[in-house]
């Protein structure tokens, strides 16, 4: 295991710990990460075959395999994630809401997993395929490959990727470090998060140290560190079709419109043949 991996594990583990949530927050939290995440389902769900097998590598706190299974679009989803609080949360979830025989999640490293088969969409939001050539040069490739044999023919590849324009164009003015901080939405048990951001130019691996402020008792969390490469539409698509998919298109966000170089989020959808 890199010292990237373990920091992508560190960055996330506790951010959702069960215990840090009383009953009315935690109802509160998930009704807005389904909120959130509407968007994505409906994309993602218009997508998707009667009766969908739906794998996620990622899945973080299950908010979108959740999202599409109360809306009917698969029967089931396999989720994985490398932060062992955010699968517990997930998993708790899932059991709230009447879904455990339907959604496995788990947490593990989606380049050793055992890979279920014949799935009909894998999908990567929230940038987490960002992490993998970060962590080791040609882990990406890997991981396409992995999805792609995992998809049955004609399955369908999501990846949300942060290409981060204003943060480039920011680089671009002030040299190669940033410092920058906003305040999280009210539902959310840390109130401030704050960044500080450096960029490799030469790998386009951009570095991001994280500190975050408790809502009620005011603990700093400085612990979280990240790294993961920029990826924009041309470097997207070229690994895709790399790794053997067709029919690749990217969107600019969630919505049914062309991206372009201007977008902060970027989502490219693709296809096995």
């Amino acid at each position: 295991m890199s010292d990237h991996y373990s920091d992508v594990v560190t960055a996330y583990d506790g951010v959702e710990d069960l215990d840090s949530f009383a009953p009315e927050a935690l109802a509160a939290y998930r009704a807005d990460l389904l909120a959130r995440t509407a968007g994505e389902a409906a994309f993602v769900g218009r997508r998707l075959p009667t009766g969908a097998h739906v794998l996620e590598v990622g899945s973080g706190n299950g908010r979108l395999l959740i999202a599409l299974s109360r809306a009917g679009a698969m029967v089931r989803g396999t989720g994985l994630e490398v932060a062992a609080s955010r699968t517990a949360f997930a998993q708790r979830w899932a059991q709230d809401e009447g879904l455990a025989d339907r959604l496995e999640l788990t947490t593990a490293d989606a380049l050793e997993a055992d890979m279920p088969s014949g799935v009909d969409a894998a999908v990567c939001v929230t940038g987490a395929f960002s992490y993998f050539d970060a962590i080791r040069p040609g882990a990406a490739a890997e991981l396409l490959q992995r999805l792609h044999d995992a998809l049955a023919p004609g399955g369908l590849l999501v990846l949300e990727l942060y290409p981060h324009p204003a943060w480039r164009r920011l680089f671009d003015a002030g040299g190669d470090e940033l410092r920058l901080w906003q305040e999280l939405p009210a539902s959310d048990p840390w109130r401030f998060y704050l960044s500080e951001l450096t960029l490799d130019r030469a790998t386009d691996v951009l570095t991001h140290r994280k500190t975050f402020v408790h809502r009620t008792d005011h603990v700093v969390d400085d612990s979280r560190r990240e790294h993961l490469r920029l990826y924009d539409e041309a470097t997207a698509r070229a690994s895709a079709e790399a790794a053997g998919f067709g029919d690749v298109q990217a969107f600019g966000g969630w919505r049914e419109v062309p991206g372009g170089p201007g977008d902060e989020v970027l989502v490219v959808t693709a296809r096995r043949a």
